[in-house]
């Protein structure tokens, strides 16, 4: 048995819940139904059969209605995280007893489940919820930890991150019970540059206070609709150089670019330019041979990007890429040729190398990659064959119907098998507060 051994370092608090847990969530308090009724509607253009949908005789609707099979589709996978959130209103008291029934069930040694709470909560909200989750952590007694998931977008995570520290010198559990900062949701439109300044933060926080130490999770390419293959394994790489201590996904890294083959991606130009500097003043050539064509071809594109913004593009408060496909920006198409491809590959080959010498660790999630990412082929061989460490998560296991032993036999079909013990022992060493070195 694997899960018995490995400590689980990926997965989602309210993606645990079972279909036993849903139904009492149901019971406690009247569903939004709404919400699953608009995105169902949405998706399969029907309306969802939600009466008597907990009953035993409706147990089929239910995992249709709640468990994601398909793979690439995210709208159906949509479908399913808004049953969960339909009938979750995670007040103080409903994320407390979450967090005593997946505690009580755990079944690895250890586990770090992360946890989002959208803007719309003020912070003593925000805090209250972060403190009972610790709570229910506590009362359980076992090696249940939470890595709270912060905003993407603005100033917010900046303020949650203050705002936790202090909650950490208020409260014993979430002292002890806390150790991790986390970003997910979506991804697009959120450079890791932005959080530059709060990566800076944590680790000089770390450092002067490192009995408050906090680790930096980070879920970066994963999603990357907007941008081309070679930008988003360029996000992986600046999220670890930040200062990131595990990487969640990070797909781009290795997707093999032969998956591209044939087709045209597009980025708008402020991501275009920031790929070619990178390109230019890493010294990984990809689109070009020589510093005169990137120099060339940046010129263009900031005359390009000047030219819009004089013609009156829409004002907005937010960087230059943040939503910057809505905001209209001009869009550049890299077309994936046979010579394309092979560059791309050697450039992530190249980023690979460079990661070994950082102290990153990157998690894999096999079924949740599968079904939304929709890789053909696993990029974790190419992580462990390019000597990077790697851990196995189960993300969503209650979304994917999933345990962390069933993704390591995923693997183990795949060919793996000495690796698998490696990133048993990966995962033992690459807890959250070993990384950000946590003292007491």
């Amino acid at each position: 048995m694997y899960q018995e051994r490995a400590f689980e370092l990926h997965t989602h608090l309210y993606g645990c819940l079972n279909q036993e847990d849903l139904r009492w969530l149901a019971g406690r308090r009247e569903p939004r139904w709404h919400i699953f009724r608009n995105t169902f509607r949405n998706t399969y253009g029907a309306e969802p059969v939600l009466e008597d949908i907990f009953a035993d005789h409706r147990s089929q609707d239910l995992r249709k209605y709640s468990v994601y099979e398909s793979v690439g589709n995210f709208p159906e996978f949509q479908c399913c995280f808004d049953f969960v959130i339909s009938v979750a209103h995670a007040d103080p008291e409903e994320v407390y007893e979450v967090a005593r029934r997946i505690s009580r069930r755990q079944a690895e040694p250890w586990a770090e489940y992360r946890m989002l709470l959208g803007p719309q909560w003020a912070l003593p909200d925000f805090l209250e919820r972060v403190r009972s989750i610790c709570e229910g952590f506590e009362q359980e007694s076992r090696d249940s930890y939470l890595a709270m998931s912060l905003w993407r977008g603005g100033d917010l995570a900046e303020e949650q991150y203050a705002a936790l520290k202090e909650l950490m010198a208020r409260s014993n559990a979430v002292r002890r019970r806390l150790v991790a900062i986390d970003f997910c949701a979506k991804e697009e439109g959120f450079p890791p540059a932005d959080k530059a300044s709060l990566f800076r933060r944590v680790a000089r926080d770390n450092s002067e206070d490192p009995q408050r130490a906090l680790a930096i999770l980070y879920h970066v390419g994963e999603s990357f609709q907007d941008k081309s293959l070679e930008s988003a394994a360029r996000w992986v790489y600046e999220s670890a150089v930040l200062g990131a201590h595990r990487l969640g996904h990070a797909i781009a890294l290795g997707q093999d670019p032969e998956e591209f083959l044939g087709s045209i991606r597009k980025e708008i130009l402020p991501e275009r330019i920031a790929q070619l500097r990178f390109e230019r003043e890493s010294g990984l050539y990809l689109a070009f041979d020589a510093d005169s064509q990137y120099e060339s071809e940046l010129d263009r594109l900031q005359e390009q990007s000047q030219a819009w913004l004089k013609e009156g593009a829409p004002s907005s408060g937010l960087s230059e890429t943040e939503n910057g496909m809505s905001m209209g920006w001009p869009q550049v198409d890299i077309e994936y040729n046979e010579e394309h491809v092979q560059r791309v590959r050697h450039f992530q080959d190249a980023l690979m190398d460079r990661l070994k010498a950082q102290n990153i660790v990157l998690e894999v999630c096999p079924t949740s990659n599968a079904r939304i990412a929709a890789v053909r082929r696993h990029p974790v061989h190419r992580f462990l064959d390019a000597g990077l460490k790697v851990v196995v998560g189960a993300d969503d296991p209650g979304i994917f119907d999933t345990t962390l032993e069933k993704e390591f036999q995923i693997l183990k079909e795949d060919g793996l098998s000495p690796e698998l013990e490696q990133m048993i022992e990966q995962s033992r060493q690459s807890v959250s507060p070993r990384m950000s070195g946590r003292a007491g």
